[in-house]
């Protein structure tokens, strides 16, 4: 018995359960999520896609990684890199994210979204895979780092900021912007 009270046969299973003779005194702090640029970009993009909210044009930072750098595309530079056993997936990862930007291209936030995600992919490429292919890392340790600097943190971020993420964006897709930044000559993989 405690206080008095007779407890008797309880199970409690799971997390965070407790039994309470008396009173309870204890509080549970709700802690909102954090509004982040990200999040309010799917929130909106979320609203103007139910009301079909569309524009005719393309925003300048999401058409300065669709306009090519140069007329070299994705498979010399794969070639170029010696990456050329890589192709026919490299094109299919490309060819599914091109759907993707293509379906949500004219909402506006949709634009914002994905050249912000652009922008971060090839930011990290620059900063964590570019030095990696100059000092002549092994294609496993290259693309380990693609995994682990480019692909699994925009993800999580997704995951996290996303909550309203309407396009469904995947690791799938993140990696298809790789090769689809590779095709618009954005990034090289060779030294």
């Amino acid at each position: 018995m405690i206080g008095g009270t007779k407890q008797e046969g309880i199970d409690v299973t799971g997390t965070n359960n407790k039994v309470v003779a008396g009173d309870d005194n204890s509080t549970t702090h709700i802690h909102p999520s954090k509004r982040t640029r990200l999040s309010i970009l799917f929130e909106d993009l979320k609203q103007k896609f139910n009301s079909n909210e569309i524009t005719n044009e393309i925003s300048e930072d999401l058409n300065k990684f669709t306009l090519n750098r140069d007329t070299v595309g994705l498979e010399q530079k794969l070639k170029d890199g010696q990456l050329d056993h890589l192709l026919d997936d490299a094109m299919w990862l490309k060819q599914e994210y091109a759907k993707k930007l293509t379906k949500y291209q004219f909402l506006e936030p949709a634009q914002e979204i994905h050249a912000f995600i652009l922008s971060l992919v090839l930011e990290k490429f620059r900063t964590h895979i570019y030095p990696l292919i100059r000092s002549n890392a092994s294609e496993a340790e290259v693309f380990q780092k693609v995994s682990s600097e480019i692909i699994d943190p925009i993800v999580r971020t997704i995951q996290e900021d996303g909550c309203s993420d309407i396009m469904g964006l995947t690791p799938t897709d993140i990696t298809g912007m790789v090769y689809f930044l590779t095709g618009k000559c954005h990034i090289k993989w060779k030294a």
